[in-house]
C-alpha cells in the first residue's frame, strides 16, 4: 500500500495553517488581555476555559476514530455521519449540564462571578461537537482544507470580538461570549462545507447506542488523558490565586500550541494506519517516531531558550517563564507518545492503552493533591512532565510486549 507522503504532508499543512492562524489570533488577544487587564482576569478566564476544554475532550469520546475506522471498512457515509452527529449532540447536552453543576460546587478560587457566567462559555461545547463530527467525514476523505477554512473564520470572529470587548467592556462574560460565538460560526461553516458532499438521502433511523458502545474503550482513554493533563489547573484554581493561575495558563497556552503538531500528524496518518497491515503499521510508526523525536527535541530547545521573551510582554511574569522552561523539558516526550498510542489504537489495543492512561491519571491526581496546593505552578509543571514520562515508558514496554504475540 502506498502511504502517499504528499497527502499526509498536505493534510498536516492544512491543520498547521488552521492552528497557526487560530493560535496566533488567540495568542494576540491573550497578550492584550494580560497587558491591559492583568493576569488576574486572565486567570479567571483560564479557570473557565480549562473546564470547557475538559468538555471538549469528553464529547470527543473517541467517536471520530471509530467512525473513520468504519468508513475505512466500507460503512455507509450518510448513516455513519447521522449517527455520529446525534450521538455527539446528546453527549454535548449532558456534558454542558454536568459542568454547569460542577462549577457551582467548586470551592476556593472559583468565584461567584465565574459560576454565574460559566454557562455562556459552556455553550461552545455544543458547537465544537458539531465541528468535530463534520471532521470525521473530512478526515476519512483525507481532506483537511475545508475544516481549516471553518477554523480560520471562527477564530477570526472570536478574536475580533475579544479585541472589541477588551477595548469597550473587558468582562469575563464578554470574553466567554466572544469565544462561544467563534465556535458557533465554525460549526455553521463546517456544516455548509460538508452537506454538499453527503448523499442526498440521509438515514433518518439513527442508531447511536452501538456507536457509543464501540467508542467507549477509546473514550475511557481520552477521559483518563484529560484528567492527567488538566487536573493541575483545576487544583491551582481552587488553592492558588487567580494571578498565579493566569501565569500558568499563559505558559501552558504556549506549550499547547507546540503540542498540536504531533496531534495533527497523527490525525493525518490515522486513516492509513487503520488500513495498513501490521508490518506496514510498524514500519510507518518507526519512521514517524524518528521524525517526531527530532522535531520534539528542536521544539523543546527553542522554547526553553526563548522563554525569557515572556518578560517583553509584561515584566514580572517570573512564574510563567519558569513554568514554560520546565514544560519545555518534556515536549519531546509528547511527540513520542502520540504515534505509539495511535498505533496501538489502530490495532484494537484500546484496553491496554486505557490501563496505561488510567494509572497515569491516578498518578497525576495524587501528585497534584500532595504538592500543588502548597508548591503551586512549578509543581504542576514538573508533574506534567513526570506523568508523560510514565506514559511513554509504559507505551514502549507495552508495544514491545504486544508485538511478538500478534504474529
Amino acid at each position: 500500500m502506498s502511504h502517499k507522503p504528499s497527502t499526509i504532508l498536505s493534510n498536516t499543512l492544512a491543520q498547521l495553517v488552521a492552528k497557526f492562524v487560530g493560535a496566533s489570533l488567540t495568542f494576540l488577544t491573550t497578550l492584550i488581555i494580560i497587558r491591559i487587564s492583568g493576569t488576574t482576569v486572565f486567570g479567571d478566564l483560564t479557570k473557565a476555559f480549562v473546564l470547557i476544554a475538559i468538555g471538549f475532550t469528553v464529547i470527543d469520546f473517541g467517536l471520530n476514530a471509530v467512525v473513520v475506522r468504519q468508513f475505512g471498512e466500507g460503512n455507509n457515509l450518510a448513516r455513519g455521519f447521522t449517527n455520529l452527529l446525534i450521538a455527539r449532540l446528546v453527549l454535548s447536552a449532558v456534558v454542558v449540564v454536568a459542568l454547569n453543576l460542577l462549577v457551582q460546587v467548586l470551592p476556593g478560587g472559583y468565584t461567584p462571578e465565574i459560576k454565574s457566567v460559566f454557562w455562556l462559555g459552556s455553550l461552545a461545547i455544543i458547537f465544537q461537537g458539531v465541528f468535530t463530527s463534520c471532521n470525521a467525514v473530512f478526515q476519512s476523505q483525507e481532506n483537511y482544507w475545508r475544516p481549516t477554512l471553518s477554523t480560520i473564520l471562527g477564530a477570526t470572529l472570536g478574536a475580533s470580538l475579544t479585541y472589541y470587548f477588551i477595548l469597550s467592556s473587558p468582562t469575563l462574560a464578554h470574553f466567554l461570549l466572544a469565544n462561544t460565538l467563534g465556535y458557533l460560526l465554525m460549526a455553521i461553516c463546517s456544516l455548509l462545507l460538508l452537506l454538499p458532499h453527503l448523499p442526498s438521502t440521509i438515514d433518518h433511523r439513527p442508531s447511536i447506542l452501538p456507536l457509543l458502545a464501540s467508542a467507549l474503550p477509546l473514550a475511557s482513554i481520552l477521559l483518563a488523558s484529560v484528567v492527567a493533563s488538566k487536573f493541575d489547573t483545576v487544583i491551582l484554581g481552587i488553592f492558588r490565586s487567580s494571578s498565579e493561575v493566569g501565569e500558568y495558563g499563559f505558559a501552558y497556552r504556549i506549550f499547547d500550541v507546540i503540542l498540536v503538531l504531533p496531534v495533527f500528524i497523527m490525525n493525518a496518518l490515522y486513516p492509513r494506519l487503520v488500513k495498513a497491515t501490521k508490518e506496514q503499521s510498524h514500519s510507518l510508526i518507526k519512521q514517524i517516531s524518528q521524525v517526531m523525536l527530532l522535531v520534539g527535541i528542536i521544539a523543546a530547545t527553542l522554547i526553553y531558550l526563548l522563554s525569557p521573551l515572556i518578560y517583553l510582554i509584561r515584566p514580572g511574569l517570573f512564574l510563567s517563564v519558569q513554568a514554560l522552561k520546565i514544560l519545555a523539558l518534556s515536549i519531546h516526550l509528547f511527540f513520542l507518545t502520540a504515534p505509539l498510542m495511535w498505533q496501538q489504537i489502530s490495532q484494537h489495543q484500546e484496553k491496554c492503552v486505557f490501563r496505561i492512561y488510567l494509572i497515569a491519571a491516578f498518578l497525576n491526581v495524587a501528585l497534584n493533591f500532595l504538592f500543588t496546593p502548597t508548591l503551586g505552578v512549578l509543581s504542576a509543571a514538573i508533574i506534567t512532565g513526570a506523568t508523560e514520562l510514565f506514559i511513554l515508558i509504559s507505551l514502549v514496554y507495552s508495544t514491545q510486549y504486544e508485538t511478538p504475540t500478534q504474529h
